[in-house]
């Protein structure tokens, strides 16, 4: 559903109907920004779990509770990107941009989705039409988002031997197919909560010679389907992550699969960016 894809998101405050307050789960981190990743790239693999429709999706923490994600599809003709910000009281994303179109060049990028508001009242808005979300558990991550806002905040786990939970928020996708209008003011129901994820740690293990923390996801939020989490046991971010459920309606299930880190300043991840644009251009032209 390319209209969808990827979804991308800003969260914007605005005036809605009182609402309960989300329970929280916010003792198992340490809330120091020194301890979230920052100055670093690391580049994943997503596909389905048989391997099949891969994408590359670049992170890039260029300082605590803020990532930016570089996707690049269809061996490099199609690129999206999306840009994120937590609140560094409750992890959980308030700000975020996102765009796709980067193939087209320079200043031709479409902004497809924005998210904006607190953590208890969300608002994704889509070509003119606003959709309100209220998390009923913090921190929320966006599960369409190949949950990159949750790799902002395992760093911050006080003990990564320890089971925890998140809220998920996500987009109905069904709903959007049918529901959805541009510029059609306020629309309930399109962008919803999920439930409770939780996160249950299971031993430590070696995942292809790497050492990592083992959990096994569940909750409602995942409708009881059980999910894999490794937890690279030296950075704490993913290290793989496997679940039967997709994240985007375009797959038919959900694998994370990292590649590759390094240490980037911004002036290097600017000409990663600007280097993957040239090579889609490239490609698009030869068409």
């Amino acid at each position: 559903m390319q209209v969808l894809r990827p979804l991308l998101l800003a969260l914007t405050l605005c005036g809605v109907a009182a609402h309960a307050a989300p329970s929280q789960a916010l003792d198992p981190y340490e809330l120091k920004p020194e301890r979230a990743p920052q100055g670093q790239l690391v580049n994943y693999i997503k596909s389905n779990l048989d391997g099949s429709k891969r994408l590359v999706l670049s992170l890039y923490f260029a300082k605590p509770f803020e990532v930016e994600a570089l996707k690049v599809e269809g061996d490099g003709r199609y690129i999206a990107r999306v840009q994120a910000k937590l609140d560094p009281q409750t992890l959980t994303a308030t700000w975020m941009r996102s765009f796709n179109g980067l193939e087209n060049g320079p200043g031709k990028e479409r902004l497809q989705m924005q998210l904006d508001g607190q953590p208890q009242q969300l608002v994704a808005s889509v070509a003119g039409t606003r959709m309100p979300v209220a998390p009923s558990h913090l921190p929320a991550h966006i599960y369409n988002f190949d949950l990159s806002s949750l790799n902002l905040t395992l760093p911050l786990l006080k003990n990564p031997r320890a089971d925890f939970e998140v809220g998920i928020i996500d987009p109905d996708f069904a709903a959007m197919r049918t529901r959805f209008k541009p510029n059609a003011g306020e629309l309930q129901g399109l962008f919803i909560d999920r439930g409770k994820a939780s996160f249950r740690y299971l031993r430590d293990e070696e995942l292809d010679g790497v050492p990592t923390h083992r959990f096994e996801v569940g909750g409602p939020a995942f409708g009881g389907v059980p999910g894999t989490l490794w937890m690279n046991a030296k950075d704490r971010l993913i290290e793989r992550f496997e679940h039967a459920l997709p994240d985007n309606p375009d797959w038919k299930s959900f694998k994370l699969s990292r590649i590759s880190e390094r240490a980037m300043d911004a002036a290097a991840w600017e000409a990663f960016k600007a280097a993957s644009v040239q090579r889609a251009m490239a490609l698009v032209e030869a068409e």
